[in-house]
């Protein structure tokens, strides 16, 4: 079986399919043909048209794999990782990969030999995933906050290139990383979801299947800008979840917060509950962690001596686990008193309720935890300690705020419990309060439209900003695979264009790959409005068009002097900005 495929034969194949004419296609909408890939255009000019088109519908999802059982074989009775060997053997199961669309579409040669694609989902869409195995894979009891460091900034690296991302990690640490992602992940806008199983995929009865199968789906066909966890059809927060059971499927719960997604007969997401960053920064990731944190559990007849060891330097944060809704004893003033010495020295001391459900109240010198899991208590404190330009108190106040939606109140000194978010939902929009877990303003219309691709297109940039303020995604692609940012560079909205930029927006893979013949065109034709607004999007300059030159080359081939100049500033701008960065 051949993993690759001639050019020539490719390139004749889609020509045979397809027939253009340069008179009856928008230039807006046409785009190139890459040499190793089938692209289906319509022939609709009108941006109005509401007839089925043919379009190759993609979307492309980067796998982790960490490591952890879902990928173990057994030998001589005991589970092990075996490196190269999950790519090859999904390839074999047609649930996991459509060999027939990889050859006949050059699948491995435009995407590479670890990638697979999906069958045709319900949606007509395809998914493309691609593999990035660590060597050597991981038992998830040896994460360390260096490998959470690794995990973010190989997502922060391949994030422009991918439209969400797939880890696959082991059940026993699982929560704490994925508690810990959603804090380092800043300004996330994409999601972000982590699985495994407890049994490895390959045996007879697993949940291996199930879990990949699910995460590689709502990741690549929902923009859910979060980091989660997804486990026995329930998509989770993923700093709201904990492992609860060791010996069943159903092994992770989220106890103070319902799940984000659940699949069954079909994908159902809660939109009311997604959190979003309702920012126009950029994402980025942080990936210094503080290690001087730890978790003290009180129990009857826990002695001050015990307290007071704990507390010693270099411990710079504690996440403390007391009793029902915050409680201590309150005839042990020896305790009480390392606390506030601990406290008053510099330590930030979370209060965190040992019961599975529930939240606590604040205590002198103690933050309120409110229902944050433990896992995500710890994972804050280390993020927030690691901040270099913030002083203790600034640091308390950040570790009181709701940051990631790991609590459900974020009122300092709440005297009530408020378990469900819901209710908070309600109050904000009897307000008409902004709140992050609210309506979700990038679902799209019949074309897939949303509000913001409507606005990129009018060119409204205030309506942009409040659009972006209330959380909409800059990443949604309407039926087309057009992005708000394709939009507002079809109708040269400028001032939208940098703001999207700002907020992260970018082109996708192949339609870098395919600005070349466009630059040049717009070269040949003297557009500087069409060039610069393709800079701003972030379109490289340099990049050949079909004939090999970049559109340098083709406004000298054209003699249009005024072009090569205008292109040699936008460059050295470029090259100006780049150094700075």
């Amino acid at each position: 079986m051949a993993d690759s495929c001639n050019n020539k034969t490719c390139l004749s194949r889609v020509l045979s399919q397809t027939t253009l004419d340069s008179t009856d296609v928008d230039p807006a909408r046409t785009i190139p043909l890459h040499p190793g890939r089938k692209r289906l255009l319509s022939s609709c000019t009108s941006i109005e048209c509401t007839e089925p088109v043919a379009l190759r519908n993609e979307a492309r999802v980067l796998v982790i794999n960490t490591g952890g059982t879902i990928g173990m074989t057994l030998n001589d009775e005991v589970l092990i990782p075996q490196a190269n060997a999950f790519v090859q053997n999904l390839r074999k199961l047609p649930l996991f990969h459509d060999e027939k669309y990889a050859q006949e579409t050059c699948l491995f040669e435009y995407y590479g030999y670890k990638s697979l694609v999906l069958p045709l989902s319900k949606s007509k869409s395809r998914i493309v995933y691609t593999f990035l195995e660590y060597n050597p894979l991981l038992d998830s009891s040896n994460m360390t906050t260096d490998d959470w460091a690794k995990i973010g900034k190989d997502i922060e690296e391949n994030y422009e290139n991918y439209d969400g991302f797939v880890i696959l990690h082991g059940t026993d640490t699982m929560a704490y990383t994925a508690s810990a992602l959603s804090f380092m992940c800043e300004n996330l806008g994409k999601p972000i979801i982590i699985t495994g199983s407890q049994v490895p995929i390959y045996e007879m009865r697993n949940d291996g299947i199930d879990n990949l199968l699910g995460a590689l789906l709502i990741a690549g066909q929902f923009v859910i800008p979060e980091v989660c966890l997804y486990f026995y059809n329930k998509l989770y927060r993923g700093n709201r979840s904990t492992k609860v059971d060791n010996g069943s499927f159903n092994a992770f719960a989220s106890p103070n917060l319902t799940p984000l997604a659940t699949a069954e007969v079909d994908i159902t997401i809660n939109w009311d509950t997604v959190w979003r960053a309702n920012t126009t920064e950029r994402f980025k990731v942080s990936p210094k962690l503080n290690r001087n944190v730890g978790l003290l559990r009180l129990f009857p007849g826990i002695t001050s001596a015990t307290v007071r060891a704990f507390l010693q330097s270099p411990m710079e944060g504690v996440v403390l686990e007391t009793y029902g809704s915050g409680n201590a004893p309150d005839n042990r003033p020896d305790l009480l008193n390392e606390l506030k010495e601990a406290t008053n020295s510099g330590v930030i001391i979370m209060n965190c309720t040992q019961c599975l459900r529930g939240t606590v109240l604040k205590d002198a010198g103690l933050i309120a935890g409110h229902d944050m899991t433990p896992e995500a208590a710890l994972s804050k404190l280390s993020y927030v300690l690691a901040q270099e330009d913030l002083n203790l108190d600034e640091k308390k106040m950040m570790m009181a705020q709701n940051l990631r939606g790991e609590m459900s109140a974020d009122l300092a000194g709440a005297k009530l419990c408020l378990r469900d978010s819901r209710f908070i939902q309600v109050i904000a929009k009897s307000l008409n309060i902004s709140c992050k877990e609210g309506s979700n303003l990038s679902l799209g219309d019949y074309d897939g439209r949303t509000p913001l691709h409507v606005a990129a297109c009018e060119g409204n940039l205030k309506l942009v900003e409040y659009l972006l303020g209330q959380g909409a995604t800059v990443y949604a692609k309407d039926r087309y695979g057009d992005t708000p940012l394709s939009n507002a560079v079809r109708f040269r909205n400028k001032d939208v264009v940098k703001l999207l930029r700002k907020t992260g927006a970018h082109f996708s893979k192949e339609e870098l790959d395919e600005a070349g013949t466009k630059l040049c065109s717009l070269a040949a034709n003297a557009d500087l409005d069409g060039l610069e607004i393709w800079s701003l999007a972030g379109a490289d300059l340099n990049k050949p068009g079909y004939d090999g030159q970049a559109a340098i080359g083709a406004a000298q081939t054209a003699g249009n002097q005024e072009v090569v100049a205008f292109l040699g500033q936008l460059l050295s701008k470029k090259a100006e900005q780049s150094k700075v960065m």
